[in-house]
């Protein structure tokens, strides 16, 4: 007659208890993972770091756009070139998105953004 103390090995219920955890802990897993890559992808979408950048360089282009309204105002006139337009700022402008510079239109004093797409910035 065998004792009931000297049992050895897992028992069918046992191994059930252990197949049930084993499965919640994957089903949180796999939820876990599944709501970082939905928030990874509609970061990447949204795209705050170059709609940053981009904002910034829009702010560089008006501040330059109203030293050339200074100037405007001053002169009665418009400079006649873009390096004319460097020439009555402080330094160069330091612009946020690679590859980004303005271009002017000496006829009626206003700037552009080559770079005005935040897909390209």
């Amino acid at each position: 007659m065998r004792r009931f103390g000297d049992e050895r090995g897992l028992g069918l219920v046992e191994i059930l208890i252990v197949l049930v955890i084993v499965a919640i802990a994957g089903g949180l897993l796999w939820g876990y993972f599944g709501s970082t890559a939905k928030t990874i992808e509609k970061l990447q979408e949204q795209r705050p770091i170059e709609h940053a950048k981009l904002a910034a360089d829009r702010a560089t282009l008006a501040s330059i756009q109203s030293v050339l309204d200074a100037y405007r105002a001053q002169q009665d006139k418009w400079p006649a070139d873009k390096p004319g337009v460097l020439a009555l700022l402080a330094s160069p402008p330091r612009f946020q998105c690679a590859g980004n510079d303005f271009e002017y239109d000496p006829a009626t004093g206003r700037l552009r953004l080559l770079v005005d797409d935040p897909g390209r910035c």
